[in-house]
């Protein structure tokens, strides 16, 4: 790091975009989108642990700087032509910090534009028609499309996508080569509240009768964070789970050092078997068989997709053959198409958006 001092006439030219993240992974895609970019990026993430992350096992891209000091990003927010998002919907469970952030660009005019942070996300392609509605619970759904926030949106795979940030030749990490032991990668993220108790009960006994038919093979549990709600059924039968199933993370059952994501333990596994997330588009990416769990909430989705090998059942998983999915959603990113989207939020007038409003009061 080098620090200067100049005359105060002398400040760089180009302009400026906020990219406010919410967690290591998002911050990686982030890093990833600017790379080769026209613009600098300053991208906040939501934890100061996970910014020394960035510090000792990424280089950076020169035009890219990062803090997780959100009152930084207010002090600076008057300098940004724009700031992107990797959530744009309101929710109950917003952290408080991102939600301050987002209130200070919608106080200084500063176009704000999402882009997804998943596969399959609200304010993009992802809606229901419930009839008993709470937005923060995984038990009840929002019963309408739930609107974004933002006045833009670039998408990764729909309406002039611009493509999955991690499909791209280039590499942020320092460590790209590790040793780990064969294994099987299970990702789940049931605190969605399509899949009912019936549904996380089937797929937690064909994880575990799964497991236990291969007792000498080696099985990585990455959930998603909200699964460890006391009200998401999962969560209670992981204490069941067998002796050869472990959860990952630096505070769980196993780590691997420089591994830090989900889409690191994806791309160094032999297979995987994963409900329906954007964990789809990394198996995809990285070739791994993979067994896909099938449920009513999100057969839509399933059918949608080129090739899946699906489950229903633990009989189902028993005798499965996995293979590869293909989403056709999967697309290489482009930094032309990227630059030119942002270029053309800059120089068109923000449309009004009454959700910005809401959350200045929200």
């Amino acid at each position: 790091m080098l620090i200067k001092a100049t005359i105060p006439a002398t400040h760089s030219s180009s302009q400026k975009i906020l990219f406010v993240t919410n967690n290591l992974s998002q911050a990686e895609l982030a890093a990833l989108s600017a790379l080769k970019s026209k613009f600098e990026f300053l991208i906040y993430i939501n934890n100061v642990h996970k910014e020394y992350n960035f510090q000792t096992d990424y280089t950076l891209p020169a035009n890219v700087k990062m803090t997780s000091d959100y009152k930084s990003v207010i002090m600076l927010t008057s300098i940004f032509s724009a700031a992107i998002t990797t959530v744009g919907h309101i929710s109950p469970v917003l952290n408080e910090k991102f939600t301050a952030i987002i209130k200070a660009c919608i106080a200084c005019n500063i176009p704000i534009i999402e882009v997804p942070h998943g596969l399959y996300q609200w304010g993009f392609n992802f809606s229901d028609d419930s009839q008993f509605v709470n937005t923060a619970s995984n038990t009840h759904g929002g019963g309408y499309p739930i609107p974004t926030f933002a006045n833009f949106q670039i998408s990764w795979f729909d309406n002039d996508p611009v493509g999955y940030p991690r499909y791209r030749q280039e590499r942020i990490r320092k460590m790209n080569d590790v040793e780990v032991p064969t294994y099987t990668v299970i990702t789940t993220n049931t605190n969605w509240y399509m899949y009912g108790f019936d549904d996380q009960r089937v797929l937690a006994q064909a994880i575990f009768e799964y497991a236990r038919s291969k007792p000498t093979e080696l099985f990585i549990w990455c959930h998603h964070s909200a699964e460890l709600g006391q009200m998401n059924l999962l969560n209670n039968m992981l204490g069941a789970k067998p002796p050869n199933i472990f959860r990952y993370g630096y505070d769980k059952d196993i780590y691997f050092h420089s591994m830090d994501t989900t889409e690191d333990v994806i791309e160094h596994a032999a297979a995987g078997i994963t409900t329906i997330s954007t964990c789809l588009l990394d198996f995809e990416l990285h070739k791994i068989p993979t067994a896909v769990f099938w449920s009513e909430g999100l057969s839509a989705i399933s059918e949608s997709m080129t090739h899946t090998a699906s489950f229903r059942s633990p009989e189902d998983l028993l005798k499965l053959e996995f293979t590869s999915p293909i989403t056709g959603k999967l697309k290489p990113f482009s930094s032309e198409n990227f630059d030119r989207q942002i270029s053309n939020v800059i120089t068109e007038k923000a449309p009004a958006n009454a959700a910005q409003r809401i959350f200045l009061y929200s």
